[in-house]
């Protein structure tokens, strides 16, 4: 998720200022202040909302989708002799252009 919990809390309570003092100025400072808190918890929730908009937005599809398996050494090893030299010198180039692309 985009941001933190910080950020939540610091547009609520820039929320809840405005609406406490523009309150004040029509209503007792009881009123003002229940008006207050009542704008806290709304702008915390949009917030959190637009944060975590954002983060669903900025979530990288293609990551998701790549499911990470663990091997050893032996499995590993028997997977390239499995394959000819010109698909060894293949698979050693896409790694190496997924290395390269990842250091961009």
């Amino acid at each position: 998720m985009a941001g933190t919990w910080k950020f939540n809390i610091g547009f609520a309570l820039f929320g809840c200022m405005i609406a406490f003092f523009s309150s004040l100025l029509q209503n007792s400072i009881w009123t003002s202040t229940i008006r207050a808190f009542i704008a806290f918890v709304v702008f915390f929730v949009f917030a959190f909302i637009v944060r975590w908009m954002i983060g669903f937005i900025q979530r990288d599809e293609s990551a998701s989708n790549v499911s990470f398996v663990q091997r050893n050494d032996t499995e590993v090893e028997q997977m390239i002799e499995d394959l000819s030299e010109e698909e060894q010198q293949k698979v050693a180039e896409y790694i190496r252009q997924l290395l390269s692309h990842e250091e961009k």
